[in-house]
């Protein structure tokens, strides 16, 4: 059979890189919030958002290509179930979808293959900075990073609350915890309790947005410093929710070990994050994706139960994620003794 390399194009398909590239331009550009009421023409469009028109055309053209918008007549688009996740006047993926497809996440997968050769992450060797550092250099993608852990932890918060008993805490300490997000649905959850949130400098100020758009602001303490030294001391409970995932194994007892120094006698550990699995799902994507930016790692239930034990946490129990039973997602509390 002749090799036809046209044909093969379509079977590997290696120009897919670019699709999340034109949804974070279509992003950027806020075409999904000016086709969010009705139809408009590239020329309206071009209009609203001061773009090029004739560049424009084109651009829409792949967005229609990638399903984001769909013609109405030859030259008039409006919006796909797909492209209104990209509006910001709803809750959607916008911010998501811009930092996920911005050069801090997109360039250090150009060094994948050095990654795999050496299991080091690529972050500093691209940009002399490690992941967090680069969010602090470049506050516009640190502002789409924080929309994206907004989006993504409200709906885990929620799925908290309606799996762990919350009654009796008093100091929730939520380590890494900016936007803020979790930490303000559970200081609604139980209105007797008091907040701590410890996150990097670059990331405090969502913290204290979220929180006082929440009104829990007098009801909590945003603190700025890095978990790796030092961790908030005298909670009732303390939450890592998708921290250890960013860690390599020694970083992640570090952060064990200063929650253990930190946590009075019986208080709680409470861990929700990624579960590596054997069936291939969307957490082998993620777990890469950690490997690459940050030298973190999604890990089987038993792999986050060592790493509680080693740091001196009594046995983990598993508890079931209320809606999320099925996903590749573990929740275990763990008592300090």
């Amino acid at each position: 059979m002749t090799f036809s390399p046209l044909g093969a194009l379509r079977r590997l398909n290696p120009f897919h890189w670019s699709a999340g590239l034109v949804i974070r331009g279509m992003a950027e550009l806020r075409i999904a919030d000016h086709l969010g009421e009705k139809p408009r023409t590239a020329s309206e469009l071009a209009a609203a958002i001061g773009a090029h028109e004739e560049s424009l055309t084109r651009f829409l053209r792949v967005c229609e290509l990638h399903e984001l918008i769909a013609p109405v007549a030859p030259d008039r688009w409006q919006l796909t179930e797909a492209g209104e996740l990209l509006r910001s006047d709803i809750p959607s993926l916008r911010g998501f979808s811009i930092a996920v497809n911005a050069p801090g996440m997109t360039r250090p997968w150009e060094r994948i293959a050095d990654v795999v050769r050496t299991g080091e992450p690529a972050t500093r060797a691209v940009w002399g900075l490690d992941h967090w550092e680069y969010y602090a250099a470049n506050p516009d993608e640190a502002r789409s990073y924080a929309e994206t852990s907004a989006s993504l932890s409200l709906e885990a918060a929620d799925a908290l609350v309606a799996s762990y008993d919350f009654t009796g805490a008093r100091t929730i300490v939520d380590i890494g915890g900016s936007p803020g997000t979790v930490l303000a649905r559970l200081l609604k959850e139980v209105p007797a309790a008091r907040g701590v949130l410890l996150d990097l400098d670059w990331a405090v100020p969502y913290a204290d947005e979220t929180l006082t758009l929440a009104g829990s602001a007098d009801r909590a303490e945003v603190v700025a410093g890095d978990f790796l030294r030092e961790v908030p001391a005298g909670g009732s409970h303390y939450l890592l929710k998708n921290v250890l995932c960013d860690l390599d194994d020694t970083g992640a007892a570090r952060l064990l070990s200063n929650c253990f120094e930190a946590a009075p006698t019986g208080s709680r550990l409470l861990l929700l994050d990624w579960e590596y699995t054997e069936h291939s799902s969307h957490v082998h994507a993620n777990d890469v994706e950690f490997m690459v930016l940050t030298g973190g790692r999604a890990r089987t239930p038993a792999q986050y139960e060592e790493l509680l034990a080693k740091a001196g946490f009594g046995p983990a129990r598993r508890l079931p994620l209320a809606g999320h039973e099925r996903a590749p997602i573990v929740l275990l509390e763990s008592v300090r003794p």
